[in-house]
């Protein structure tokens, strides 16, 4: 059994107990994490959610979750520190979107966070193979993770809510 293998394990097994990862713990993402997650959101990632929805950090984070199949937060020594989920373009389709919104606690453990997340993204492709994310033209953090995760820019850049922000779309192969 590779190690890619067991870590995608611990990924399944999230209903039967709370697993740990490189020191962060991951569980189901819940409307209490929504809420501590809110306080902590970092500006950049604030300001994306604004450009996405016109919502506040609460109802943005809320309005992904509803949209998500499956959902998880990231913890750091005991405190929120990201969320990310997957909202499929069909149900019975193979295609879906990613999303990850990150708070002050990941600065304490970027590398771990990003181990963390190639697992989870893992996960996701087996959900659906085909995945694609927007991310923010001025969020330069964000679209260094999402190369760094494999996702390739692709296509134009679009506005979503308002004008103010073009938003680059990315897939992976």
């Amino acid at each position: 059994m590779s190690n890619n293998t067991i870590k995608t394990d611990i990924i399944f097994s999230l209903n039967q107990n709370k697993p740990t990862i490189h020191h962060i713990s991951l569980t189901e993402l819940c409307k209490e994490h929504l809420d501590e997650l809110a306080g902590e959101l970092r500006l950049a990632d604030r300001r994306e959610l604004w450009a996405c929805y016109r919502l506040p950090a609460r109802e943005g984070l809320a309005l992904c979750a509803r949209r998500s199949v499956k959902a998880f937060a990231f913890f750091y020594r005991g405190k929120i520190g990201a969320a990310a989920g997957i909202e499929p373009l069909s149900l019975l389709g193979s295609q879906a979107c990613v999303w990850s919104w990150t708070g002050e606690q990941v600065l304490n453990c970027p590398k771990s966070f990003f181990r963390v997340s190639q697992v989870v993204l893992n996960y996701f492709k087996q959900l659906y193979p085909h995945l694609y994310a927007a991310c923010d033209e001025r969020y330069e953090t964000a679209q260094h993770y999402l190369e760094r995760l494999g996702a390739h820019p692709c296509g134009n850049k679009f506005f979503l809510a308002g004008p103010e922000t073009r938003f680059i779309w990315y897939q992976w192969p």
